[in-house]
C-alpha cells in the first residue's frame, strides 16, 4: 500500500497565552435518581428513526457546508498522485480481538466505546447502550437510551435521546455516559455515573437545562473527557431555528465534580466557562483531550480549528488550570501552521449515485502525554482532493509550542471520522495508532487503522471490510456518523480498543469493535487474535445454512446455537474437524425466528469470532 500526499511540514508555533475567563459560572444541579441497568424493562427495544438528511447543527447550516464543499471540490479536484507517492516504513498494529458490536444503529450511528481493566466494554450509539463479553465477541444486554436514563424523569413527544459518549475512569474504575434530549426549548444535557465497575449496575443520573441563559440557545455536539477530579463536557451553543451564519453562539466548558456523580450525591457541583473567545470571536468546536496512558491533574487542555474553512492555518489551544474552587484563569494560545487543513469532500461509494457524509474539518480525537499532544480531524488533501486524514503532534505544548503537521491520505480511499489513542513510547517518542472509517468509489465502507511510530506510518489495516454501499436516507447524501470512539487499555499498555462503521449486506450501518495491539509491545500469543477468514451464508435464511472457517491444525470442534443475551440454545453437534478450509451445513429450521450466534470452540482454542445469523421468518 503506498500513501498520496503524505505531507509531513513544520508548523510554526506562537507560545502566547490569552487569559480568557477569570473565573468561571458555578451551578448546582440535584440528583433526578438511580437506575439498574440490567433490571430495565426494554423487551422490544423499539425505536423510531427519522430517514431524512439531518444537518450536524441545522438544516440550515448543513445547506452553508454543501456550498463549502463545492468551493473546496473547485480548488482541488479528485487526481491520482502516483508519481508523488510515498512509502510508508513504520510497522502495522496488529488485530486481536474482534466483532460487531451492535446490529442496531441510528442515523447516523454515533457510536463510541469505553473497557474497563477489567474488559469490561460499553458501546453507545444512537440510539443504544449495550455491554459486551469482549472474549466471547458477543453483547450480554442492550437497552434504549430512553429507557436506561428513564430516572431524569422527561415524558412527551420532545423526550428522545442522541449523541452519546461515554468514558471509562481508570482511577475510579467507574464509567461516565452523556447523552442530549431533544433540541431548542426541550434540550437537556443528560448525565449517568455508575456506582461501581459493573456497568448492568447502578447508575445515578442528573440532567442540566440546554437554555440555562435563558438565550434561546441549544447545546449540541457534545465530546468529553477526565481528570483526576473532574469530568469535562464541550458543546456548541445554536440559536432556535436560525441561520448557519447566525446560528453559532458559543462553545461552553462544562467542568464537573466526578465524585459528586459516583457518590449519587444529592446535588451535583460544575461550572460554566463560557466565554471562550480569541480576538474577541468565541471559538468554536472545542474538544478536550484525551488521557494518553494516566490523568491529568489538574489541568485539563482542548483544541479547536478553524473547521468550516476551505483552507485555514490556525489552531488554538485552550487550557483550564486547576479543578473546581481552583484559582487562575483560562487561557487560549494560537499556532499558526504552514501545513494548512480543509473542509473534506464526501467519502465515494461503488454506488456513485451515493455519497457518505465526512461533516466538517473539526478536530474528532486527541490526547496528552507527557508535554506532547497528538490529534486528529477529517481533511481535504489538496495534493490529490480527497477526504484524508490531518494528524497533528504538538511539542512542548505548555511552555514553548510547536506542531509538526501530517495528513495521511491514499488515492483510492476517502477516510472519515478518525480518532487517536496513545499505544506507548519507545525510543523517547510517542506512538499511536488512528483508526478511522473509510470508502471508495470501489471499496464499500468499511473501518480500518494506521499505526504512527513517532515519524512514519504503517500501512493500513482493515478492521472489518464493509459488504455493502450505505444507503439509509432518500437523497445521494448518506450519513457517516459524526465521530468514532477509541480508548487506550488502561490495563495493558500498548493495546487500544477501537470502535467504527462498516456497510452492511442490507445497505444499512454495521458497528464494529476491535483490540488493536502496537508492534512494538509484545504480547501473549492468546491475546493476539490473527483474522482468520470465514463466511456463514445464506443469512437470513429459513432452513439450511452454510459455514466456512480455517484451522491450523485438526482437531475436535464443536458447535454451539446461542441467543442474543449470550445464553446457550442448542449444542448442535462436536466433530473432528481437519486443517485448513472447513465447511458445516446445519438447518435451522427448528429455531423460532429470531437473531442468533454461531459459535465455534477448538481444543486448541482457535479464534474463530462467532456469527451471527438471523432465522427469517
Amino acid at each position: 500500500m503506498r500513501i498520496a500526499g503524505l505531507l509531513l511540514t513544520l508548523l510554526i508555533g506562537i507560545n502566547i497565552g490569552f487569559a480568557q475567563q477569570t473565573q468561571p459560572k458555578r451551578y448546582t444541579t440535584p440528583l433526578c435518581g438511580s437506575v439498574i441497568l440490567r433490571d430495565l424493562e426494554d423487551k422490544y427495544n423499539l425505536q423510531v428513526y427519522n430517514m431524512e438528511m439531518p444537518g450536524v447543527e441545522g438544516r440550515e447550516e448543513n445547506e452553508r457546508l454543501k456550498d463549502i464543499k463545492a468551493e473546496s471540490a473547485g480548488k482541488f479536484p479528485r487526481k491520482a498522485t502516483k508519481g508523488n507517492n510515498k512509502k510508508t516504513t513504520a510497522p502495522m498494529p496488529l488485530l486481536g480481538i474482534n466483532f460487531v458490536a451492535d446490529s442496531l444503529s441510528g442515523v447516523p450511528p454515533d457510536n463510541y466505546m469505553a473497557i474497563s481493566k477489567g474488559k469490561k466494554a460499553v458501546s453507545v450509539l444512537n440510539s443504544y447502550i449495550s455491554v459486551h463479553d469482549v472474549a466471547a465477541g458477543t453483547y450480554t444486554l442492550r437497552k434504549n437510551l430512553l429507557i436506561f436514563s428513564v430516572a431524569i424523569g422527561l415524558t412527551g413527544a420532545n423526550d428522545f435521546r442522541f449523541d452519546p459518549k461515554i468514558v471509562y475512569d481508570p482511577e475510579a474504575d467507574k464509567y461516565i455516559c452523556v447523552m442530549l434530549n431533544g433540541t431548542n426549548q426541550y434540550n437537556y444535557i443528560v448525565f449517568g455515573f455508575s456506582q461501581t465497575n459493573d456497568p448492568t449496575g447502578s447508575w445515578n443520573f442528573y440532567k442540566l437545562y440546554g437554555d440555562y441563559s435563558s438565550d434561546t440557545t441549544w447545546f449540541d455536539y457534545p465530546a468529553i473527557s477526565i481528570t483526576k477530579n473532574d469530568f469535562f463536557l464541550t458543546g456548541n451553543k445554536i440559536k432556535y431555528d436560525s441561520s448557519w451564519q447566525a446560528g453559532f453562539k458559543k462553545t461552553l466548558i462544562y467542568q464537573i465534580r466526578k465524585e459528586d456523580g459516583y457518590s449519587g450525591d444529592a446535588t451535583l457541583n460544575y461550572q460554566i466557562w463560557d466565554s471562550v473567545t480569541y480576538n474577541g470571536k468565541y471559538i468554536r468546536c472545542l474538544y478536550p483531550l484525551n488521557p494518553g496512558d494516566s490523568l491529568q491533574n489538574p489541568a485539563q487542555y482542548f483544541l479547536s480549528n478553524k473547521n468550516f474553512d476551505v483552507l485555514n492555518d490556525s489552531v488554538f489551544l485552550v487550557k483550564v488550570p486547576d479543578t473546581i474552587g481552583g484559582t487562575g484563569s483560562l487561557t487560549v494560545t494560537p499556532i499558526v501552521s504552514s501545513l494548512s487543513y480543509g473542509v473534506p469532500p464526501n467519502g465515494r461509494q461503488p454506488d456513485t449515485s451515493l455519497s457518505l457524509a465526512t461533516n466538517d474539518g473539526r478536530i474528532l480525537g486527541g490526547y496528552v502525554r507527557g508535554n506532547e499532544i497528538q490529534f486528529v480531524n477529517t481533511s481535504v488533501n489538496p495534493v490529490n482532493g480527497n477526504a484524508s486524514v490531518y494528524h497533528g503532534v504538538i511539542s512542548n505544548f505548555s511552555t514553548a509550542p510547536t506542531l509538526q503537521g501530517h495528513i495521511y491520505s491514499l488515492d483510492s480511499f476517502d477516510f472519515g471520522y478518525p480518532n487517536i489513542s496513545y499505544t506507548g513510547n519507545t525510543g523517547g517518542v510517542n506512538q499511536s495508532i488512528i483508526s478511522f472509517n473509510y470508502s471508495g468509489s470501489n471499496t464499500y465502507p468499511a473501518f480500518g487503522a494506521i499505526f504512527f511510530d513517532g515519524s512514519a506510518y504503517s500501512n493500513m489495516l482493515t478492521i472489518k471490510s464493509g459488504d455493502s454501499t450505505i444507503r439509509m436516507l432518500a437523497g445521494k447524501e448518506q450519513r457517516w456518523g459524526d465521530y468514532s470512539g477509541t480508548q487506550p487499555d488502561f490495563a495493558a499498555i500498548g493495546t487500544v480498543w477501537v470502535e467504527g462503521i462498516y456497510g452492511k449486506k442490507n445497505r444499512q450501518y454495521g458497528d464494529y469493535m476491535a483490540q488493536l495491539k502496537s508492534p512494538f509491545y509484545t504480547t501473549k500469543v492468546k491475546d493476539i487474535i490473527p483474522a482468520i477468514n470465514t463466511r456463514l451464508y445464506p443469512n437470513p435464511a429459513w432452513e439450511f445454512m452454510s459455514f466456512e472457517f480455517n484451522l491450523s491444525a485438526s482437531q475436535p470442534v464443536s458447535f454451539t446455537i446461542v441467543d442474543i443475551q449470550g445464553k446457550v440454545v442448542d449444542e448442535i453437534a462436536a466433530q473432528y474437524c481437519r486443517e485448513g478450509k472447513n465447511l458445516v451445513q446445519f438447518n435451522i429450521a427448528p429455531l423460532p425466528t429470531g437473531t442468533y450466534f454461531l459459535k465455534i470452540n477448538t481444543c486448541n482454542n482457535e479464534p474463530i469470532k462467532p456469527e451471527m445469523f438471523i432465522r427469517k421468518p
